[in-house]
């Protein structure tokens, strides 16, 4: 991946751990957005909410950890299925138009992933065709 492409990535994953910082008001209860199941308690799923879609994305920029990466792009995934099979009762439509900005974050995740695989996979070939002389 060309640098400006993967500096392009990573500024979106920031931008879209910014976004997500309405969790932190649901989290505060300054702002719910959304009605979680009845399961367990609500402070909990705005915590997760939180965690998952504002701090991980942010961590796996400043981080880049191609674990991390995976992890962004599993958790893009399965917001983008909740998305779809309207698992959550949200107070606006709002959230069914952003499933598209998720399934973008966990495309740029994964390439980011590989692109951070690829180039700690090719110091070692290179290391080790040194190593041969």
């Amino acid at each position: 991946m060309r640098p400006k492409i993967a500096t392009l990535a990573k500024s979106y994953l920031l931008c879209f751990g910014l976004i997500n910082t309405t969790h932190v008001f649901s989290l505060l209860g300054i702002l719910s957005a959304i009605f979680p199941p009845p399961y367990p308690v609500s402070w909990w799923w705005h915590g997760i909410l939180f965690l998952a879609y504002m701090v991980l994305p942010l961590a796996s920029v400043l981080v880049d950890n191609y674990a991390l990466y995976v992890a962004v792009a599993g958790v893009s995934l399965a917001r983008v299925i909740v998305e779809v099979l309207r698992v959550f009762a949200w107070t606006t439509n709002l959230h069914l138009m952003l499933a598209p900005l998720y399934a973008l974050a966990a495309i740029l995740s994964l390439a980011l992933a590989t692109e951070r695989v690829a180039s700690e996979v090719s110091a070692e070939i290179l290391s080790l065709e040194w190593s041969q002389y």
